[in-house]
């Protein structure tokens, strides 16, 4: 792994650019296509008796009244039944193709039923950055207004759309932009949706759910990269990236996702480097499993202390000392520019006095002096809080709350499910990352982190002196609960003596049956 070989597979690299053939490309493409034209054409056949008999249910079962929420929310169980039939005999071996099926049907699902009020946490400001950026774009785009009237009738809300719509199509008007930055770097799955949608001239309701999409697709493929790449702890992942709340939280406007993905992706390439010691690590792999945590880490970039981890990867994983220690300097800067985005503009600018969202009695200034004067106060404050707030009796915060929309059931099947797979998907691999060493590494990561978001939130939004912590909201939770369970339960290995694909099968059919639940009762049921 010298820089003359680098050089050589970077040079080979280019050359394969100029060298593509375009053409020839779409000769393959086209070959390929009438080749397995009849696997083609099996496909598009079941897609449309799947819409069929979602119509045959939907009409015949409701009292000959076509529901479109209905029809939809038949469509995607009936997707996921055939998926898993299919399927059935590999989700043992590939769950993230199981993941990825789950994931987007389900937040497909959730994008096309959701009214076009904002219903996730803080989505109306993320969607007005998405809009502003991605007015760099497509110059003149129409910008929605602060309000959307919606409806929980079918034939209301199908007038309202076409009134927004037809506004859409008014002659626009020059609107502020907003310059792209490192922490809006988030933001670009749902502005490619939004630049996309409007290039396209699509109807604005349409664009709408579109930018919902897209970072329901960037969720989706990042992680299912992150499962396929690690060795061991392939349905923890799953699980965890199947929380109601993630597919809820991805299928919206928000970073919450993207921070949850790169997370998962750069730790995924660090547990498989750690439980691989006698394998040399590549450049390529340092500089995704690095670059993953930089990109991902950005927009909420608190969660700095998960870098650290980085530390871990030792000697014996290089050729030489001199590789060694630029790995070390690379992860050193990194760390670095990650916490300096975040230290940096928390001190110079902070909140002041009268504070955070309307709060009047927030001061960050008074707060740091209340902390310094009173150390032993405000650790007996810290350590009561996060007493509660990392208590896995009250993870439904972060595993099955749909903002706005309420709590889906099935919270405590999802506890069980996640501490089976925490047991069970172990293999041989996990004697790699079981010791001592790397769960305490673990553990502290996941502790020092929750304090530092929570000592953050004291300082910007809670009152001076209060003797609790407010705003600390349980979703910030989701991008440290993998690595911690992935390194627990190493001497609990039964999942050798399990079917894999009967074991894998029951987990995701539950996960899709809690999500679809929610979405039943929470969004479906409620229009007429």
């Amino acid at each position: 792994m010298n820089c003359t070989n680098m050089k050589k597979k970077w040079k080979k690299f280019l050359n394969r650019i100029r060298e593509f053939d375009f053409q020839k490309f779409l000769s393959g493409l086209r070959d390929k296509i009438v080749a397995n034209k009849k696997g083609i054409f099996v496909a598009i056949a079941a897609v449309a008796i799947i819409f069929f008999v979602s119509f045959l249910i939907e009409y015949f079962g409701f009292g000959r009244h076509l529901n479109i929420y209905r029809f939809r929310f038949i469509s995607a169980v009936l997707f996921l039944i055939v998926f898993f039939f299919v399927f059935r005999r590999k989700i043992g071996e590939r769950p993230e193709v199981a993941f990825l099926a789950i994931a987007l049907i389900c937040g497909t699902l959730l994008i096309i039923s959701e009214s076009k009020e904002f219903v996730s946490w803080d989505e109306g400001i993320h969607y007005k950055r998405v809009e502003r950026l991605a007015a760099n774009v497509v110059p003149g785009m129409y910008f929605r207004p602060n309000f959307v009237r919606y409806s929980l009738s079918i034939d209301e809300q199908a007038k309202i759309d076409k009134k927004v719509d037809s506004e859409y199509k008014k002659p626009k008007t020059k609107n502020s932009t907003d310059g792209f930055s490192y922490k809006g770097m988030a933001y670009i799955p749902s502005v490619i949706g939004l630049a996309v949608g409007n290039l396209l001239r699509l109807p604005f309701h349409i664009i709408f759910n579109l930018g919902r999409w897209f970072n329901l697709l960037a969720y989706a493929v990042v992680i299912f990269f992150a499962i396929r790449k690690l060795k061991s702890g392939k349905m923890i992942m799953s699980v965890i990236a199947l929380f109601p709340t993630a597919i809820f939280l991805a299928s919206n406007y928000t970073y919450d996702s993207w921070v949850t993905a790169f997370t998962m992706l750069g730790l995924a390439y660090l547990f498989s480097e750690l439980q691989q010691p006698e394998k040399k690590i590549s450049i390529s792999h340092i500089t995704i499993m690095v670059g993953a945590f930089v990109i991902g880490i950005g927009p909420k970039a608190i969660y700095f202390p998960l870098m650290f981890l980085l530390f871990l990867i030792g000697r014996s994983k290089f050729e030489s000392e001199k590789e060694f220690h630029k790995f070390l300097w690379v992860s050193v800067f990194s760390i670095s520019f990650v916490a300096g985005s975040f230290v940096l503009p928390f001190f110079i600018s902070g909140e002041g006095s009268g504070g955070a969202r309307g709060k009047f009695d927030v001061d960050t200034s008074r707060q740091i002096q209340f902390i310094l004067a009173q150390p032993f106060e405000y650790a007996k404050i810290l350590v009561n809080f996060l007493k509660d707030y990392v208590n896995p009796l009250n993870a439904s915060g972060f595993t099955n709350f749909f903002a706005y929309l309420g709590m889906t059931k099935g919270f405590y099947v999802v506890l069980a499910l996640i501490s089976i797979v925490t047991l069970a998907d172990k293999n041989r691999y996990d004697k790699q990352t079981s010791n001592w060493k790397i769960k305490m590494s673990v553990i502290s990561v996941y502790f020092v982190t929750a304090a530092l978001i929570s000592s953050a939130l004291y300082l910007s939004f809670t009152e001076v002196g209060k003797n609790t912590i407010d705003g600390v909201q349980p979703r910030y939770l989701i991008p440290l609960v993998f690595p911690l369970l992935f390194v627990l339960g190493y001497c609990f290995n039964i999942k050798d003596k399990l079917n894999k694909n009967i074991f894998n099968l029951i987990i995701f059919c539950i996960m899709a049956i809690i999500i679809l639940n929610g979405i039943w009762e929470l969004i479906i049921v409620k229009y007429y």
